[in-house]
């Protein structure tokens, strides 16, 4: 798909990454937490694949997708995001890895010169911890998580934030993520929009509207490349 900004002499002068599904297989971690706080309450397990399935929207959105899948009612929520992040916050990168083509795409868009940033509907203290427990530090100006005065994607609150802390415009920005909240996120920014198909979401890729769709982060840095060609 061609982005109507996509040859506009713009380029790509930043990057915006999403955590879960992108950067990282943040899921094992994430389970391990939900069903320690559901079996805390009494409730049901639910598998790995149902608890990937669901993955998206923050901790908040997640419980009341188990709740749902769990037929359970929703006024355990609360109680049960509490006894998440608890869980979470103690085991937040026991299992959590990078995914395959992140250290290398990371450090060949640092070494075109062009900033980055994370962007994720995680809570925003968990999300800086785990950029730091992976040893990614170093490639970000910003991490923007899931906080109280920005909305969460795919309003573009969160997204444009990121990208005035990178001091870019938003058509020179590439948004990487996984899932149609990123595709809408990006469009909604009026950024250039990649989604790897190997994280989380569970739809169809092509109905995504995205610019570009690509098998895992590898070709990433091609699409870069392409795009800021100078025309000969």
């Amino acid at each position: 798909m061609t982005h109507e900004k996509i040859g506009s002499g713009n380029g790509i002068n930043g990057c915006v990454f999403d955590l879960d599904g992108t950067l990282a297989d943040t899921a094992p971690d994430i389970a391990q937490a939900l069903n320690a706080a559901l079996h805390e309450n009494g409730l049901g397990q639910l598998s790995h694949d149902d608890i990937v399935g669901m993955i998206g929207g923050g901790i908040p959105t997640l419980v009341e997708r188990a709740l749902t899948k769990l037929s359970e009612p929703m006024d355990v929520k609360d109680v049960l995001v509490t006894g998440m992040l608890d869980s979470y916050a103690g085991n937040y990168c026991d299992k959590t890895v990078l995914l395959p083509g992140v250290a290398d795409c990371l450090l060949g868009v640092q070494a075109r010169g062009l900033p980055m940033a994370v962007c994720t509907n995680k809570e925003q203290n968990l999300a800086r911890k785990i950029v730091t427990a992976l040893g990614l530090d170093d490639y970000f100006v910003t991490v923007v998580g899931r906080h109280p005065d920005l909305a969460k994607k795919p309003d573009p609150a969160m997204l444009l934030h990121a990208i005035i802390a990178i001091g870019c415009n938003a058509e020179e920005v590439m948004m990487i993520g996984d899932s149609d909240v990123d595709a809408q996120t990006a469009a909604a920014a009026n950024c250039v929009s990649v989604i790897a198909q190997n994280g989380y979401y569970g739809g169809d890729y092509t109905a995504l509207g995205a610019d570009f769709l690509v098998p895992d982060m590898a070709p990433v840095l091609g699409i870069i490349d392409q795009l800021n060609a100078v025309p000969s």
